[in-house]
């Protein structure tokens, strides 16, 4: 089959892509189907990442003066994020985030943890804010694992111990089911969020379980929008920042 010169040019022109101007957008048609949009879009810079929420505050307050308008959304219990309002661009919409911080150094603590009794005691004072049931699980884990001889009794809603230590003194004493602690799972500079805990406790050692359904986050984001409120607090009344969830 001849080929002529007529045809070739004809397929070429098909397998050219196709530049097309809309709304002020130049628009490229690949053969294939695919477009591109070849408008130029803004310069917008990376957003400054920072440990704290002091840092956030000072970051805001020393250059955030420049982009209008702020807002600060504590978007998960460790991280803050401040961006700047809607800015129009060859017909684009584009919003520059800022500043991020993002909490660092939390030990943190899952919804369900196993460990032994002697890892649990060092949990409880290493990665824990005091609270009354900390005290309390402190003492039980105390009492377990001083004592000579201990028989577990579980009704599968709450587990009783008998601790016998030496040959005359015996204690029996049901467990609190449910104990409410502070992990460390958000801004250090902020006070922790309370959790409910079911505890477990068998021979192989201790068992947390989460008992609030996750309400900790939400009670972490309204204390760091709290502590950004009152550090931004001339800059909100000048209308220059919203601090929202």
């Amino acid at each position: 089959m001849e080929i002529n010169k007529e045809y070739l040019e004809t397929v070429k022109e098909m397998l050219q892509p196709v530049i097309l101007e809309r709304e002020g957008h130049s628009v490229v048609v690949w053969p294939n189907g695919t477009t591109e949009d070849l408008t130029p879009k803004p310069f917008q810079p990376e957003p400054l990442t920072v440990g704290s929420l002091d840092a956030l505050v000072q970051m805001i307050r020393s250059e955030g003066g420049r982009y209008g308008l702020l807002y600060v959304s504590a978007s998960a219990p460790d991280m803050a994020v401040c961006f700047a309002q809607t800015e129009t661009v060859n017909g684009q919409y584009y919003r520059n985030t800022l500043y991020i911080a993002k909490a660092t150094d939390i030990p943190g603590w899952d919804g369900k943890v196993t460990m032994s009794f002697e890892e649990a005691m060092i949990a409880l004072r290493t990665r824990f804010q005091p609270t009354d049931d900390q005290l309390y699980t402190l003492k039980l884990l105390s009492d377990i694992t001083t004592g000579s001889k201990i028989t577990y009794n579980d009704n599968g809603i709450a587990t009783s111990i008998v601790t016998k230590r030496g040959v005359d003194l015996q204690s029996n004493a049901a467990i609190k089911p449910i104990v409410t602690l502070r992990p460390y799972r958000t801004f250090q500079e902020v006070e922790q969020p309370a959790s409910e805990f079911h505890i477990r406790v068998s021979e192989r050692g201790i068992t947390f379980v989460e008992a609030d359904g996750g309400m900790w986050r939400l009670a972490a984001r309204k204390t760091v929008v709290a502590r950004l409120q009152e550090a931004l607090a001339a800059e909100i009344a000048d209308n220059n920042v919203i601090v929202m969830l």
